[in-house]
This record gives C-alpha cells, structure tokens and sequence, in this order.
C-alpha cells in the first residue's frame, strides 16, 4: 500500500486551471449572477480587482484557492504545498494519495 500510494501521488498530476478558464459565477462573494465581460477585459490592467486574481507569471486567470507552484512553474489547483519527498505538488487531484501514503 505504501508503494502504490507513493507511486501514484509521483505519477497523478496535482491538477492545473485549463488554459481558456474564466469564472461564469462571482464565487468569491458567494452571489450567482454572472459577471459581465467588463469585469473580465479589465483583469491584467486593474490588479485593485480583489474578487478576480490574476497570476503574473502565467499571464491568466486563477480560480478561487489556485496558487503558483515556483518550483513547478504553474498554477496548481487547491494547491497545498510543493513536496520534495515526492517531487510534485500537492493539489486537487492527488491529495488523497498524499494522504494515504504519509499515513
């Protein structure tokens, strides 16, 4: 179980924001009308935005709870941290094996 679960948190891809992603819902304030195209055009120019981020150094869009890895070099979803013992981050897609191989 040990080895399996190492092996698969190695081989998993911790899950990345797909390239054309934009928020169809204003999550961060928790209300489900849509956010109009003005709020999105003005992203990259107006950084005092606190309910869109923006990632500058991949030059796009970040959901809620996405982070840059440094050492990987791009956003990761749910990012916890960037672990050295499995040389991968730690994110949406395979904390769960992360888990069970640290227990």
């Amino acid at each position: 179980m040990l080895l399996w679960s190492y092996f698969t948190v190695v081989f998993t891809d911790p899950g990345s924001v797909p390239p054309n992603w934009k928020p169809a819902l204003d999550e961060e304030r928790g209300e489900t009308d849509l956010l109009i195209g003005a709020e999105l055009d003005g992203v990259p120019s107006d950084p005092t935005n606190p309910r869109i981020r923006y990632c500058r150094k991949c030059n796009q869009l970040k959901p809620p709870r996405c982070h840059h890895c440094s050492v990987c070099g791009r956003c990761v979803l749910k990012m916890d941290h960037h672990c050295v013992w499995v040389v991968n981050c730690v994110g949406a897609l395979n904390y769960k094996y992360f888990l069970l191989f640290l227990v």
